[in-house]
């Protein structure tokens, strides 16, 4: 009997303690703040979970635990996420020292949380005097005469951010939608006035509540919702900061550079008309352009070297934590059109299309064929990249002219001098 009380109670002790111990292992374990321009978050730890967000440069999350090279971190919508740990570097939890600042909208809205789909507690007037005490993410707590409350920090000037502040006010932004909407008022139901596509840049005039006024270069006016379009300002103090600083060469010389030869292993890719397998062709045009970047000075890293299968999380992976200045991915493409011929450049990230049209423009100085253009495609390797990225259709396989001439020497001799000279361009 006394064996059945000792059994019941240690049991009874066990289950009152162990909600404490799992809560001590989930304790907030400090914070960490994006080094990165523009990093995903993810839904579990690791680049193969769905994306549960998008952080920017120099946002603050507060860390709940880590699992390996994987942060998780709580969202200002109150929910959790994962972001890899060598997106961002570390600190200690603690409140930020407080700084004098003001509001910088016409009327800014005070949340009672920090996201956008917290309560409204109360509004600010433009050059309202306020004090911030905390950030979380791209918010920031604010504390007034009048209300204290969450308030989105690009709304919030500090001594901090006081240059930035000022290049804001005639900044650009750049279109990240595939297409978007301007409209006549800043309102989703309001009417539409102009359409523009995935990357197009477009001045600011003005903002109100999350919305950006823009001039289009027609000099059409209208409204676009912030969350649609990624603001140039950040992109030109980093392009004046890389001007300035001394220490950055132009050239290829000393540049971190991943190739990607498109499929490998079980992964045949396109298989051409006479046989070619593009996995086999790929792999050919990745290692002549290796040893011509190599030649000129450049770390080279090719994300396979021979005929392997290399998942596509493992290929963005590569370029991630390397820190690839440029990321190449090399494809032959295929139509049921046996006519179809020509080479395209492909990109995701609007801050990668000039990247995309250098290459595509030297490609086609040196390739006797089609050129279909610089165009937005939605691959993994180029989506998920953290780095400058742009994916090659340098051909189709499906066509046997076109596939004859692929196999040619002198294609891939022409093909590997405009890829190069697009690098070359692209790093002047």
């Amino acid at each position: 009997m006394k064996k059945i009380f000792f059994r019941l109670f240690f049991l009874v002790l066990f289950f009152q303690i162990a909600p404490i111990v799992i809560h001590a292992g989930a304790e907030e374990a400090g914070t960490v703040t994006v080094t990165h321009a523009a990093v995903y978050i993810r839904s579990g730890p690791g680049v193969s979970y769905p994306i549960a967000g998008k952080a920017a440069e120099n946002d603050t999350y507060t860390v709940l635990q880590k699992d390996g090279d994987w942060f998780q971190i709580r969202l200002p919508s109150g929910n959790t996420g994962w972001i890899a740990d060598w997106l961002v570097e570390t600190g200690t939890s603690s409140e930020k020292q407080a700084e004098q600042g003001k509001i910088t909208a016409d009327r800014l809205r005070i949340r009672e949380a920090p996201g956008q789909s917290a309560a409204i507690i109360g509004t600010l007037e433009k050059n309202a005097a306020v004090t911030v005490t905390k950030t979380e993410g791209s918010w920031v707590y604010i504390e007034s005469a009048n209300v204290s409350g969450w308030a989105d920090s690009q709304y919030v000037q500090t001594e901090e951010t006081a240059g930035q502040a000022t290049e804001n006010n005639v900044s650009a932004a750049i279109v990240a939608a595939t297409s978007l909407n301007i409209r006549q008022s800043p309102s989703l139901q309001s009417e539409t006035v102009a359409t523009v596509a995935y990357g197009t840049r477009l001045e600011i005039t003005g903002t109100d509540h999350g919305w950006y006024e823009v001039e289009l270069e027609d000099g059409t006016h209208g409204w676009v919702a912030g969350f649609y379009v990624a603001r140039e300002s950040r992109a030109k103090r980093d392009s004046e900061a890389e001007k300035s600083d001394t220490t950055v060469k132009k050239g290829i010389k000393g540049k971190t550079i991943v190739l990607d030869p498109g499929h490998g292993g079980t992964d045949n890719g396109t298989t051409g008309a006479y046989g070619t397998l593009e996995k086999l062709v790929t792999l050919k045009t990745a290692n002549a352009l290796y040893e011509k970047l190599k030649k000129a000075g450049a770390r080279v890293i090719l994300t396979r070297n021979s005929d392997t299968y290399v998942s596509l999380p493992e290929r963005t992976t590569i370029s991630n934590t390397n820190h690839a200045d440029a990321f190449v991915s090399i494809h032959f493409d295929s139509a049921e059109d046996s006519h179809t011929r020509g080479h395209t450049t492909y990109y995701y990230h609007a801050q990668d299309y000039d990247f995309a049209r250098l290459v595509n423009n030297q490609i086609t100085s040196r390739l006797d064929t089609v050129d279909r253009g610089v165009k937005f495609g939605d691959f993994h390797v180029i989506r998920e990249n953290t780095q400058p990225a742009i994916l090659l259709e340098l051909g189709y396989l499906s066509s046997p002219a076109e596939e004859k001439h692929i196999a040619e020497k002198s294609f891939q001799t022409e093909a590997v001098a405009g890829i190069y000279n697009g690098l070359k361009a692209y790093f002047q």
